[in-house]
């Protein structure tokens, strides 16, 4: 069989890979993102394609943001930003399978279709994200840093939490922001839009990681941060969503953030973060395996 990956690019972010890389390099498939399409015309750049070079045998395409392609062949749909527009829930409804990345966001979707569905995570590379203290001195991060990854707001990244963890505690932190957002503070060092090797340093030079999220669909820098071994202390979202307080970290169910930070400190010995997720299977090739076994199953 050979399918099409159909997306608008294969990542935004040049030199970084994504899991339609990760698709394209383990599956049949042939990609139809032809460098970049914008989503306006690219059901129809599709339709066109298919006119001229026959129907794929499947199709893998996200979910979102553009409409259905009417091929006569099976369709996976790849959810995993969660905007229930009309679109999408028209798109899901005509697929033949709905491929969600967490638990979490299959949730959010109960009874808005009845498409078979399946959840494959996001696969993080843990030979490449892994313990190593070599790094601990060498960005200036404060000793025992508790680290936040994502943006300066409220909704859905929390980030007011995080603000009153500085402004009432005595622990030093590490933001690594996406939005060129700048702090002032002796307890605090702040990164702006790093890539991954100094992401990689970044994870082995703290200690935990709080995940102050309203909304993930999965929260990949949490997995990422657990693959270096620091413990999460998490919102009950994305990957987080169905589980207990356990070796990987502790759940915020009632906004009590610091109790559960400091439980992490009191018990650090107690967590093994990396290889609670490494047997939950979210390293890429168990995830690629899942990924082929739904291809293998059309």
């Amino acid at each position: 069989m050979i399918g099409w990956l159909v997306n608008d690019t294969l990542t935004c972010i040049p030199g970084t890979k994504t899991i339609w890389h990760d698709l394209l390099e383990n599956l049949p498939l042939e990609d139809k993102t032809f460098g970049y399409t914008s989503f306006g015309v690219l059901a129809d750049k599709i339709k066109k394609e298919s006119e001229v070079n026959g129907v794929p045998d499947f199709v893998i395409r996200n979910a979102t943001y553009f409409g259905p392609l009417n091929l006569k062949c099976k369709t996976i749909s790849l959810l995993q930003d969660a905007t229930m527009d009309p679109t999408q829930l028209y798109v899901c409804k005509l697929s033949d399978i709905v491929v969600f990345n967490s638990p979490f966001t299959k949730s959010l979707y109960k009874n808005k279709f009845y498409t078979p569905c399946r959840v494959i995570p996001l696969g993080i590379d843990f030979d490449f994200f892994k313990p190593d203290a070599s790094y601990e001195k060498e960005l200036g991060i404060l000793e025992n840093s508790i680290l936040f990854v994502g943006a300066n707001n409220n909704y859905p990244k929390g980030f007011d939490n995080i603000l009153n963890l500085i402004e009432n505690t005595n622990y030093n932190f590490c933001l690594v922001m996406k939005d060129n957002f700048t702090m002032d503070h002796p307890r605090v060092k702040v990164f702006n839009r790093v890539d991954q090797e100094t992401m990689q340093k970044i994870y082995n030079s703290c200690k935990l990681l709080v995940c102050s999220s309203v909304m993930e669909t999965q929260h990949l820098a949490g997995i990422e941060a657990a693959a270096c071994d620091l413990p999460v202390v998490a919102t009950n979202v994305g990957v987080y969503y169905d589980l207990n307080n356990g070796e990987w970290g502790r759940k915020v169910l009632d906004g009590d953030f610091l109790s559960n930070i400091n439980y992490v400190f009191e018990n650090y010995q107690d967590f093994s973060p990396r290889k609670f997720f490494l047997e939950k299977g979210y390293d890429k090739q168990s995830c690629i395996n899942k990924w082929k076994d739904l291809v293998n199953s059309l």
